[in-house]
């Protein structure tokens, strides 16, 4: 942010009373002589436009506005409505950067945009919506390109935060990727992937306006006809926006259907066709429909009315199957999905879209007659709809790793010809080096390469390329195999010049390997002043050893007490002063991969230089990647042996811990039954498992095996979409939370899942399980509703509570508060909030809540309480602030993150009160009798989300309900008083939630075990 007398400030204050031109004329001039960054592209307006839906997310839009490396720049922030004006009338404030300029409030977004279009003052014009971010260098990018080109308009690559949306990645690469288009970039785009608002930068004397209500945020009628009407265009093969689908606030994984805005898409459709008449982009648009807007309608036809469905079937005798526009250059999915709704085959129409979303983009094929055919199960298609366009068959190399010479350079290949098997069909692959041509016959099938592509069932390639002295900038390859020829070139990198990354480091690497469990590294100068630091960039206390030659480090480090080996995550390798020194016989070998007894190591440059160490689990190559994966769950799907009586197996959070109800059962199973074998599915050997049981590596061929021939499966989680469970298999389902919010049907509905998918999630769910854990039959009537469950529920309490009541907790707290550093005098606050759908950017991944400021709150209640921050497993960890001298978390932050923590009974014990949301961590707080303030500002917001309450959340919340941090330190700051207020309630609750709770739980759900056994 800009301070109250920066050079922007001053700039944007003179500006202000100026007119039109002169003030952009100061603009630049003043913006020259100052050194801001983009000056000489000229002003850029960024025209903000804000809905109220937006305002969760308007802080880190603008942010992303104002942090731009082009900063010669105007935000100009265009509400829609007044309730969104007041409130981005507050963050503008809070912001205080004079280069944001309120408008005034209009009534739709697009009549707020053309607002904002006519108060800007700025040479070039880019697009944002208050719930979207650019990338910081979008608009520099964009404007050098125009200052170079002299065109009107930049247009980039759009990306997508939160669940993105498949058919915008598919708009996307057939916009930018020549081989899909037969456009060059810097050309004029020939597809909708360039329609869009987003990521658009316009010259003010281009643009045209006129938006209508037919006008889309992706696809424009107004950007079309202004692509239409341009004399160049720039495609940018960059990303240039971060797109939020559902504005950022649907929920992750939510699958609504686009059949309702039908209507409004057809006259969207028909506005881009007009004013596209007569241009040459009119059959781009046309391809673009048949190949992605279509299918993306068709994939939904189960739910389509029968007036959608006429619809449909006229949109597709339109623009797709086999006398389509362009159909050799349209997907052959498109293209079969588009022949059977015009051939009215509707109930196949909807078997090959569920045959395709459970591919989720990957495809078997064949080779017949020397055309690449698609191989799909749910339909009989002629063989004109399954033979693939050449467009989704390109070659794809990469440059993995350069060895110079002194006569020039060996390049390491790893190529593709996309959907091509070269484990079945081989590949010769020639080679032409600016005019020295050199054929390899065949290229040779590489684990390597066939990791990289990605595909489940196709293998790749490698080669090594001998490239003479240092001129050539290019290779062109040429694979050809089965009849198919597919061509491509790679950009070589050059020589490197100037000192190499780390130079002056007292440590330079040449070399590295993995012997045992120690990492082994080659080095000169002082290999002593080695450290490793994790993924939080912290020092990790590993032992470094120097011997002859450089230093062997055990990867073990102490993990909450407790020696463990590392965890999968980046390491960074470093000295105590900085990066280490890279040889140049190890630079040459980079990336490389290690396997030892408890790793498996990749070793790249990093980003800032200096050495990065991928670490992850040890998997062998016939175990790694999806085609690997894909054998295994073919081969397991096929594995007939007997089931082994003493074989038992659990897991839970899919490997990251050994925790929860299946520990408990777990330690009580074996208490009985010593003789049984039981494995205990783990991500990484970093993961610790209970005494007695083995660790078996997730998606190791061994973890396949135990799977196939276990009697007894106890896990936590969903069991993933292969599994299926044998005749005799037990399979325990103990869930991992108490039934308070919408799960099973309800969540499923409520994420606008179409039957097909519910029929999916049920199958690797409710359908696998032989009994369920409940913690009481009232509980169990939610189940059997969610889930529409009839089979045994074993329902007098959770395993994983006793330890909660029994009388070693007093000695668990003791330890654990003596292990986290809390003074016995001291108030320890556990702060445990629950993920929010809408704030996931990834599966198993989601931003943190900042309803609370944790530093702040820290700050108010001194140095006489701790703050322990346990971040939901989605959550990534936050290592909060960091001593620059030592790496260490600083003593005044009062702030310790347990987010990694292993056991969360521990934590609960430990702790004097506990600041909760909607987590089910208050159903077995409670059991300590302590307070719990609840911290709840979007209680109607959750509860209206595809997360709803089974029963009213005020009834299982025994706590004061506070908005924000100020409550919260208000409430912690009368500890006793908060305790004695609500103890009541907290025994009614117990009561009512928690009556089989008295330590005995595992025993009775063992007992169950048995008997189903």
């Amino acid at each position: 942010m800009a301070g109250p007398s920066s050079p922007r400030r001053i700039a944007g204050a003179a500006a202000a009373v100026l007119p039109p031109g002169a003030r952009r004329a100061l603009r630049r001039r003043l913006g020259a002589r100052l050194g801001v960054p983009g000056a000489d592209a000229g002003l850029v307006s960024v025209v903000l436009v804000v809905e109220a839906r937006d305002l969760p997310r308007l802080s880190a839009s603008l942010a992303s506005a104002l942090g731009q490396e082009h900063a010669h720049l105007e935000v100009l922030v265009c509400p829609v409505g007044e309730d969104a004006a007041r409130d981005a009338a507050l963050v503008v404030h809070d912001v205080g950067d004079a280069r944001v300029v309120p408008v005034e409030p209009s009534a739709t977004w697009q009549q707020a945009l053309e607002a904002g279009v006519a108060r800007a003052h700025g040479d070039l014009l880019a697009f944002l919506r208050g719930c979207d971010r650019l990338p910081p260098d979008a608009l520099a990018v964009a404007a050098r390109s125009l200052a170079a080109s002299g065109a009107d308009l930049a247009t980039g690559r759009l990306e997508q935060s939160g669940s993105p949306e498949p058919w915008l990645a598919a708009a996307q690469q057939r916009a930018h990727d020549p081989a899909a288009t037969g456009v060059a970039p810097t050309a004029r785009p020939g597809l909708a992937g360039a329609l869009a608002l987003g990521g658009l930068v316009v010259r003010r004397p281009a643009w045209r306006g006129g938006l209508t209500r037919t006008d889309d945020w992706v696809t424009s009628p107004t950007v079309a006809a202004l692509l239409a009407g341009v004399a160049r265009v720039d495609v940018l093969d960059h990303p240039t926006y971060t797109f939020a689908p559902g504005h950022g606030v649907r929920a992750f994984a939510a699958t609504p259907s686009a059949l309702p805005d039908l209507p409004v898409w057809r006259e969207r459709v028909a506005a881009v066709d007009h004013a596209l008449t007569g241009s040459p982009l009119l059959d781009g648009w046309h391809r673009h429909l048949a190949a992605v807007e279509l299918p993306r309608l068709l994939q939904d036809a189960e739910r389509a009315t029968p007036e959608e469905w006429s619809v449909l079937r006229t949109l597709a005798g339109r623009y797709a199957g086999p006398t389509g526009p362009a159909a050799d250059e349209v997907p052959a999915a498109a293209r079969a999905l588009g022949w059977l709704a015009a051939e009215d085959r509707r109930p196949e129409v909807e078997a090959l879209a569920a045959e395709l979303a459970a591919l989720d983009g990957d495809l078997p094929t064949r080779l017949v007659d020397g055309g690449l055919h698609a191989t799909w199960d749910a339909v009989a298609l002629p063989a004109d709809l399954t033979r693939l366009a050449a467009s989704e068959t390109p070659l794809r190399a990469h440059a993995q790793r350069t060895r110079w010479t002194a006569g020039g350079r060996e390049v390491d290949v790893l190529a593709e010809v996309r959907l091509v098997d070269a484990g079945a069909v081989p590949l010769e692959v020639a080679v032409d080096a600016d005019g020295a041509v050199e054929v390899l016959r065949p290229a040779r099938i590489d684990a390597e390469a066939t990791r990289w592509a990605g595909r489940r069932f196709q293998e790749a390639v490698a080669l090594t390329v001998r490239v003479p002295g240092d001129g050539a900038t290019t290779l062109r390859l040429t694979a050809s195999g089965g009849g198919v020829t597919r061509s491509s070139t790679l950009a070589l990198p050059a020589r490197p010049t100037g000192p190499a990354a780390g130079t002056g480091s007292p440590v330079t690497v040449d070399g590295l390997a993995l012997d045992g469990t120690d990492l082994v590294v080659t080095a000169t100068g002082d290999p002593a002043s080695l450290r490793l630091l994790g993924p939080d960039d912290r020092p990790l206390d590993v032992v470094v050893r120097p011997v002859e030659g450089g230093a062997r480090i055990t990867l073990r480090a102490d993990h909450f007490g407790a020696p463990r080996w590392l965890a999968s995550g980046p390491h960074r390798l470093v000295t105590r002063d900085g990066n280490v020194a890279v040889g140049d016989g190890l630079r040459g070998r980079l990336p490389t991969e290690l396997v030892g007894e408890r790793h498996r190591v990749r070793a790249f440059l990093g980003p800032r230089g200096g050495l990065v160490l991928g670490v992850t689990a040890p998997l062998t190559d016939d175990e790694l990647g999806p085609h690997a994966q894909q054998r295994l769950q073919t081969a397991y799907a096929l594995d007939d042996r007997p089931l082994d009586p003493d074989l038992a197996y659990f897991d839970t959070y899919a490997g990251r811990s050994a925790t929860d109800s299946p520990r408990a059962i777990h330690d009580e199973l074996r208490r009985r039954r010593p003789h049984l074998r039981t494995v205990w599915g783990v991500a990484d050997h970093g993961q610790s498992v209970p005494a007695g049981a083995e660790p078996m590596l997730l998606r190791s061929a061994a973890w396949y095996a135990a799977l196939a021939s276990a009697r007894v499966v106890v896990t936590n989680t969903d069991v993933e979409a292969w599994f299926r469970r044998r005749p005799g298999q037990v399979l325990l389902q103990t869930f991992h939370g108490y039934p308070s919010k919408a799960m099973g049907l309800g969540q499923w509905r409520a994420l606008d899942h179409a039957p097909s998918r519910i029929r999916v999630a049920r199958a690797r769910g409710v359908d696998t399980w032989s009994a369920i854990v409940t913690p009481t039959p009232e509980m169990t009537r939610h189940y059997r509703e969610q889930y529409a469950y009839d089979g045994p529920a074993l329902e007098h309490g959770y395993p994983r509570d006793d330890d909660l009541v029994l009388p070693t907790a007093a000695a668990t707290r003791e330890r654990t508060r003596t292990l986290l550093g809390i003074a016995p005098d001291q108030t320890a606050v556990l702060y445990a909030p629950t993920w929010r759908e809408h704030l996931a950017f990834r599966a198993r991944g989601a931003e943190m809540t900042d309803f609370l400021d944790v530093a702040a709150a820290a700050r108010a209640l001194g140095d006489d309480h701790v703050l322990l921050l346990r971040g939901h497993r989605f959550h990534q960890p936050d290592p909060g602030p960091v001593d620059p001298a030592t790496g260490a978390g600083t003593p005044a932050a009062r702030v310790v993150d347990v987010t990694a923590y292993p056991e969360i009974n521990d934590l609960v014990l430990a702790s004097d009160a506990a600041v909760l949301d909607y987590s089910s961590l208050r159903f077995d707080y409670a059991l300590t009798g302590r307070p719990m303030v609840f911290l709840v500002p979007d209680l109607a917001a959750y509860d209206a989300g595809s997360r709803s309450f089974l029963f009213p959340f005020e009834e299982s919340a025994p706590g004061p309900f506070v908005d924000d941090t100020a409550g919260v330190v208000a409430a912690l700051r009368d500890l006793d008083g908060l305790r004695e207020r609500h103890a009541p309630a907290i025994a009614a609750f117990n009561d009512r939630f928690n009556p089989w709770q008295d330590g005995r739980a595992a025993e009775r759900v063992v007992d169950g075990l048995l008997d189903l056994l």
